[in-house]
């Protein structure tokens, strides 16, 4: 492969369109008439004033002087820019090559030929660009940041569950997790999602996208598959769409939704006084020990990740069981809470609990 163009007034271009910030750099975006000094951090930077954050993506907008400097435009990713002579440009370095790919999903991201340093851009001519780089060959690109541009606040839909490819080519779905918290969540671990509002769901990058984007309070025909007693249903659920509260590049571990955050030892660091009615008597300093009878680690250093995962599954089991008891040590002193009521599920009580709570 060989390139003619010589990128350097374009690394030029680069040094004038953003600044340092935090071992990296702001890049100065306009869109819909607007400049914006945007910036990919995978975890929220630190002594920035940040005028917009989207932590589920690691996106932010930063307060940095504007005036006179020149600005980037956003470029779509379409079948002829997928034949350009690129290059992936930041202020220290200049690498040549061609897009191999589209951005798939919100953490799937666009590829690039050549290595991509963060905040670096890929361009061809140098006032526009396909994306800002994330990490190695990886960027995120304009239908990603279009979106979180346009948005007055980050916003994910959600539909109380989290889902997992079962085949090689993602196009299997079914439910992992389901968040016992989400109002009168109607799905059970390994449900099989056909179709919302009468769409098939392609694979799980669609059912990521197509989900994210569905309006709060909205109602979404969820049509899944069921194997219940060796017995297959399909069957339709009318589910009122909420906000998503984790994932992506947050922690995910439901709680959130009733206001409570915990730390990685599942200690809770905060809550919120405005869902008070659905903590059942939580507070902050409580450490969750077990839930309905199961250790959620053991007490040597865990992996966060392992261990956000361990608490979806027992959460998730509770969802089929029909009660969540918690386990709590305050103060020296353990005790459980139920959290039943905060689950709010009439689907579950009728199904596994016909005499009530």
């Amino acid at each position: 492969m060989s390139f003619s163009y010589d990128f350097s007034f374009c690394q030029k271009y680069y040094r004038d369109a953003s600044v340092p910030v935090e071992q990296t750099r702001a890049v100065l975006i306009e869109h819909e008439k607007q400049k914006f000094f945007v910036a990919f951090f995978p975890t929220p930077p630190k002594n920035q004033q940040i005028l917009k954050a989207d932590p589920f993506i690691g996106l932010y907008i930063l307060n940095l002087p504007i005036k006179d400097k020149p600005s980037y435009v956003l470029m779509p990713i379409d079948s002829k820019a997928q034949t350009l002579n690129m290059a992936s440009i930041s202020s220290k370095t200049i690498q040549k090559g061609i897009i191999l790919q589209s951005q798939q999903g919100f953490l799937d991201y666009a590829r690039f030929s050549g290595e991509v340093p963060r905040n670096g851009v890929i361009s061809n001519i140098c006032y526009q660009i396909y994306g800002l780089g994330t990490q190695k060959d990886q960027f995120i690109d304009h239908k990603y940041l279009s979106r979180f541009l346009e948005q007055d606040t980050p916003y994910y839909g959600d539909l109380g569950i989290r889902i997992y490819p079962t085949d090689s080519k993602n196009k299997t779905l079914k439910v992992q997790y389901v968040d016992p918290f989400f109002p009168n969540v109607p799905f059970l671990k390994d449900d099989e999602i056909l179709s919302i509002n009468q769409k098939p769901i392609k694979d799980y990058n669609e059912f990521e996208w197509f989900v994210s984007n569905l309006k709060k309070d909205s109602i979404a025909q969820v049509t899944i598959k069921r194997i219940n007693k060796k017995k297959t249903e399909t069957l339709t659920f009318d589910v009122v769409v909420q906000p998503r509260y984790g994932g992506f590049l947050l922690p995910d571990i439901f709680f959130d939704r009733i206001g409570i955050k915990l730390d990685n030892e599942l200690k809770v660091i905060s809550t919120d006084p405005a869902k008070y009615n659905l903590q059942q008597g939580l507070l902050k300093g409580d450490i969750i020990l077990w839930i309905n009878g199961e250790r959620i680690f053991s007490y040597t250093k865990q992996n966060p990740k392992d261990v956000q995962a361990r608490l979806r599954e027992i959460l998730t089991q509770a969802v089929s069981l029909g009660k969540l008891e918690v386990l709590i040590s305050r103060d020296g002193f353990q005790f459980t809470i139920n959290l039943i009521n905060g689950i709010q599920n009439d689907y579950i009580k009728a199904r596994y609990n016909p005499f009530g709570f």
